[in-house]
């Protein structure tokens, strides 16, 4: 791919993740209380809390030190076992943590090293694909958010979609 169109494409990434996606989670977060956050339809399912704690982690996993080199070492199974409730104000702290290194790291990052291969996150990987590959993964539990949102509180989803920039 040429430079150009990789920039382009690290532009949309970035945009999707730092801006669009971290609004939608953040704007969930704010409009729910600390019980409603660790609410789970049923034992088997993840609460918003525990998805915060993933995403968070994941970013910081694969964009921190995969592609920023941060060192940062990750509890994955610690991610889904916090049994809650951490306070908003923590996760609110994780994911903004998260997202301001997503953001400094994206920001810094070279288009024509798209194609390189990395093993930070224990196999050899573009960076091309670890960034294409958590702005989907951080969307898709994004989604599980914003729907759960919306089933604790109806009429949400309509101010969150609203309230929330594409870039």
């Amino acid at each position: 791919m040429p430079d150009a169109g990789n920039k382009t494409l690290l532009d949309i990434a970035h945009a999707r993740l730092v801006v669009h996606q971290a609004g939608q989670v953040r704007a969930c977060l704010e409009a729910l209380n600390d019980g409603q956050l660790w609410w789970r339809p049923n034992e088997g399912s993840n609460s918003i809390g525990n998805l915060v704690l993933h995403i968070s982690g994941s970013t910081r996993w694969y964009i921190g030190h995969g592609i920023g080199g941060s060192g940062f070492v990750r509890d994955r199974d610690a991610e889904f076992a916090e049994p809650g409730p951490l306070q908003k104000e923590a996760l609110l702290a994780h994911l903004d943590f998260a997202i301001t290194e997503a953001d400094r790291v994206l920001t810094e990052f070279d288009p024509a090293q798209w194609q390189e291969t990395t093993d930070r996150v224990g196999k050899p990987t573009t960076y091309g694909e670890l960034i294409l590959n958590q702005v989907l993964h951080f969307t898709a539990h994004a989604g599980q958010i914003v729907f759960a949102t919306k089933l604790i509180q109806d009429g949400l989803i309509h101010d969150v979609w609203k309230s929330t920039p594409m870039s």
